[in-house]
């Protein structure tokens, strides 16, 4: 999917990029090192191979060298996970020392950075918003946007960021079917079920081989409850998913999601070994899939077995900054109470407290946010009594957590009273 050159987002073309004003350098060597940055932009906006290498080889004296940064800072937002924050350190620390000269737009999205680093993510958010007025085709700006707003759980923002840009791009411009991805997912998150759907083909109709805009298709069909539609619609766009997809895992939920809810619970559970449980030891995001699935598998009357232990070892393993995302707490408890890890969960709860003693957004997630759930997990898997104005309390704020509305179900569901659980299952984390 060919996008546009980050170097001239909005019209900019800064000096440093002018191959005849590098002296003593061949101008192979400095599209070269445009050519990385385009590559990886690319990568990053299509969730395929490793953008962070792509650009790794870029010496701090090319003058693409800031807009590499710039990149660099964008991955460790889009990671939601401060184990990578050093990423973004480690570019604004480059660009403090650099001996070019910072473009505006580069600027605006280090200030974007920083704000997330600093522990305001909503900030953040608004920063990218801010580019995006002035230059409503960055598409990186637009996928950062939407990120912020996803770890938010801001469904509806994740909808209005794109809305903002459209008057800028056509159907005839060779990236819109990124947009078009991007729109379908939010729709979908606000319950839009309908033009998402429409939004996604119409997206993967310009540029198949896009998992993002595959995942939108899907969320869509999941809105709609058109189960057995979407385990369809997922085996016939494997080789689209499958193919060094950094959405591998996540797309594989998907699938094993649409067989569970099918009926096929053998074929869930394949998936769950194949794919989701493999990866899982990896990325915590991965894990918290995983531990999505198995719980729902269990909550259905089928045995984990030993996968509840191998789980609480990935989340040992790879969460190592709780407190910081509410969603990856609160899966991390759920696998730990699965596994009967105390201790684990003792741990965790000690970190997300010391966390919530901070001042910025993040500690203010982590006291208002992850700590009631941390009681609400305890209270479900240990089949104890949730008092009901707690529970009507926290209810209001589930879609807090961030994630996916379909991700977020685990918790909805814990937090339904015993009849609601035996009737049939309402979404409650509405736009």
């Amino acid at each position: 999917m060919p996008i546009i050159n980050v170097n001239r987002v909005g019209g900019l073309a800064p000096a440093a990029t002018d191959v005849h004003a590098v002296a003593g350098r061949r101008v192979s060597q400095v599209r070269s090192a445009a050519s990385a940055v385009q590559r990886a932009t690319e990568m990053a906006l299509r969730a395929v191979g490793d953008p962070l290498a792509e650009i790794g080889g870029i010496s701090d004296d090319d003058p693409d060298a800031p807009a590499a940064h710039v990149l660099q800072a964008a991955l460790g937002v889009l990671a939601k996970d401060a184990r990578v924050h050093r990423l973004i350190r480690a570019a604004l620390d480059a660009t403090t020392v650099t001996s070019h000269s910072l473009t505006a737009w580069e600027i605006a999205h280090l200030d974007a950075a920083r704000r997330w680093l600093e522990g305001e993510p909503r900030a953040a958010a608004r920063q990218y918003e801010r580019i995006l007025e002035r230059w409503p085709r960055d598409l990186l700006a637009l996928r950062l946007a939407q990120s912020c707003y996803f770890f938010l759980g801001e469904h509806r923002k994740m909808s209005e960021v794109v809305d903002l840009v459209a008057p800028a791009w056509s159907s005839s411009d060779p990236a819109f079917a990124y947009v078009q991805a991007m729109s379908a997912f939010a729709r979908a998150e606000t319950g839009d079920a309908e033009t998402a759907e429409a939004l996604g083909r119409r997206a993967l109709s310009v540029e198949p081989a896009c998992p993002y805009g595959v995942h939108a298709v899907a969320h869509a069909l999941l809105e709609r409850g058109e189960h057995a539609r979407g385990a369809a619609w997922m085996k016939q766009q494997e080789a689209h998913w499958k193919n060094g997809s950094r959405m591998l895992a996540h797309n594989a939920w998907h699938l094993a999601l649409f067989e569970l809810e099918s009926g096929n619970v053998d074929a869930a559970v394949e998936l769950l070994d194949e794919w989701l449980l493999p990866h899982a030891a990896d990325s915590p995001l991965d894990a918290a899939d995983a531990t999505g699935l198995l719980w729902r598998l269990e909550t259905r009357g089928w045995r984990a077995r030993d996968r509840w232990r191998f789980l609480s070892d990935c989340w040992n393993a790879t969460h190592g900054c709780a407190g910081h995302w509410p969603y990856l707490d609160l899966h991390a408890a759920v696998a730990f109470h699965g596994a009967g890890h105390h201790a684990r969960l003792q741990h965790l709860t000690g970190q997300i407290t010391t966390c919530a003693q901070g001042s910025n957004a993040i500690a203010m997630r982590a006291r208002e946010i992850a700590l009631p759930g941390l009681s609400v997990v305890a209270a479900f898997m240990q089949g104890e009594p949730f008092a009901a104005e707690h529970r009507e309390r926290l209810r209001a704020r589930v879609c807090e957590i961030g994630g996916s509305r379909a991700q977020l179900d685990i918790f909805e569901q814990m937090l339904q009273s015993p009849e609601e659980r035996t009737g049939r299952h309402r979404s409650m984390c509405r736009a």
